[in-house]
């Protein structure tokens, strides 16, 4: 026991500086103990890069950087644990090259920024992003997860020959790898850099290509719902005291269209593709943000049942979000990658679960059931009346109704998920 204070203090010092949950485990017939007054830790959330590192690093990336002549950049979500938002900014700003997200930063860069091009997602990205980013004869790709779900199944056109990684520890490029280096201070120390050459074609090219979105056409009130106009609904909605939750499935591709605000927060679980985890996050968010921001998610019928117990502890705490539940009964995401009768889920009505959560104990929840983009506005209108009340809208879709991302994506996935197996003779 006496190791204890600073087992505890380690795992506290470790949680803070990688930005990633930890455990602390005290059995419960010890945990009443005294224990002695732990030594005071000297913590540092980010430590120095080695010097000579730093240096090698730089000269090559600066090297390779300027004799390129389209360069881009894509953030990636180790943006934000590696405690480098700002610096990557800062980055971004020196350079004046086209500048997209990988669907998992998305809300790491201002949307309104004149060098945002969108998510770079594949065949999946934001209209034209994909041409520039791909056509590109350098990526400066800054904390990227490459995986099944970040690549469209392996099928994007990138080439590691023209790729340089900067890594939350090091910087990879197609010359040699450097270790010992913190992205926040290698971004810093490039965006400072006056041998950086500005290198603004890639930003052109985007511009000369890209066709700005059609005014969509109104909707009648008495049209029954469809995600398009949803996502619109939700946008309509946003502010820059929002906070955003998008479940995995096809809420994936509807929340990438979402034009967010500068500084909203944007919450996406991409790197196991676990469905449910949504609802407790909501509650998490919602607590976080009491008084400050209101969450709006968007959850998928499927993932909602996997924690939907969640909302009952929200309305316990009274908290305020906005929740669309997309009931397409079933989990479309699954029947765009592989269909079968186990996508089929037993529907509920969701509706008066909700009412069953508050048991008439609480006057600050209020539950929709919206067929039509009419009972949809008569909800949303309800939510913006009463800043302070949970509001709870089942949204009726069209069991086949999904993003054309969704239909791209799921093809690809399922090709690469489809692959022979690679059988070896030692297993």
């Amino acid at each position: 026991m006496r190791f204890a204070p600073a087992l505890i203090d380690r795992a506290i010092s470790t949680s803070l500086k990688e930005r990633k949950p930890v455990y602390i485990e005290i059995c419960c017939n010890i945990a009443q103990h005294l224990v002695n007054v732990p030594v005071p830790m000297a913590f540092k959330p980010i430590p120095d890069s080695n010097p000579s590192s730093l240096q090698h690093a730089m000269d090559t990336v600066i090297k390779l950087w300027n004799e390129s002549v389209k360069p881009v950049i894509v953030g990636g979500v180790k943006i934000r644990p590696s405690h480098a938002i700002d610096a990557f900014l800062s980055f971004v700003n020196n350079t004046q090259a086209a500048t997209a997200i990988m669907p998992n930063a998305k809300g790491f860069f201002p949307e309104d920024h004149e060098q945002f091009i969108g998510t770079y997602w594949g065949m999946a990205s934001s209209p034209s992003a994909c041409e520039i980013v791909e056509s590109a004869d350098l990526y400066v790709y800054v904390g990227p997860v490459f995986n099944d779900y970040t690549t469209t199944g392996y099928s994007t056109l990138v080439k590691k020959e023209k790729m340089i990684q900067i890594l939350p520890d090091r910087v990879k490029t197609p010359l040699a790898e450097f270790g010992c280096i913190y992205m926040a201070q290698f971004l810093r120390e490039l965006a400072l850099n006056h041998n950086l050459e500005k290198k603004p074609k890639s930003l052109h090219a985007y511009r000369r290509i890209y066709l700005p979105e059609p005014i969509p056409a109104e909707i009648s009130s008495t049209e029954p719902l469809s995600t398009r106009s949803l996502v619109r609904t939700v946008q309509s909605i946003l502010n820059k005291n929002s906070a955003v939750v998008a479940e995995t499935g096809d809420s994936w591709f509807n929340g990438q269209k979402l034009k967010l605000p500068n500084g909203v927060p944007y919450e996406f679980q991409m790197q196991y593709g676990s469905i449910g985890w949504s609802v407790g996050a909501v509650l998490g968010a919602a607590l976080a943000y009491r008084g400050s921001r209101r969450v709006i998610a968007m959850i998928g019928d499927g993932s909602f049942q996997m924690t939907a117990q969640e909302v009952s502890t929200m309305i316990r705490y009274e908290c305020n979000p906005i929740i669309f539940l997309l009931n397409n009964r079933g989990y479309t995401i699954e029947v765009e990658i592989h269909d079968g009768p186990y996508n089929n889920i037993k529907n509920w009505d969701y509706k008066l679960l909700i009412d069953a959560f508050t048991a008439g104990e609480s006057k600050k929840v209020k539950s929709f059931l919206c067929n039509t983009y009419g009972d949809l506005q008569e909800a949303v209108n309800c939510a913006l009346e009463n800043t302070d009340h949970l509001i709870f809208l089942e949204c009726t879709l069209d069991r086949d109704d999904c993003s054309k991302e969704l239909l791209e994506w799921g093809t690809r996935v399922a090709s690469a998920n489809g692959r022979p197996a690679v059988v070896s003779d030692n297993y």
